[in-house]
């Protein structure tokens, strides 16, 4: 069984998926899903969060701007 997001046998068995890619051979439906899974895996984690996982928080105005509203204000 390969698993992409093995520890350890995850890198071995893409090694081996990369190999058989320079070889010219074509994948099999579960070789080319694993790729794929794989692939969109480096992908997402080099983007970044997605919508789900991001969170708003509300914005933090620092202690001088606080000061240039109240003068504002009054």
């Amino acid at each position: 069984m390969i698993t992409p997001n093995a520890p350890t046998g995850g890198a071995i068995n893409m090694d081996l998926l990369a190999d058989k890619m320079r070889r010219g051979s074509r994948f099999t439906d579960a070789e080319q899903s694993i790729v794929m899974s794989t692939a969109s895996q480096i992908y997402a984690s080099a983007l970044g969060p997605g919508p789900a996982d991001m969170r708003l928080t509300p914005v933090q105005l620092p202690e001088n701007v606080k000061g240039i509203l109240a003068r504002f204000s009054l």
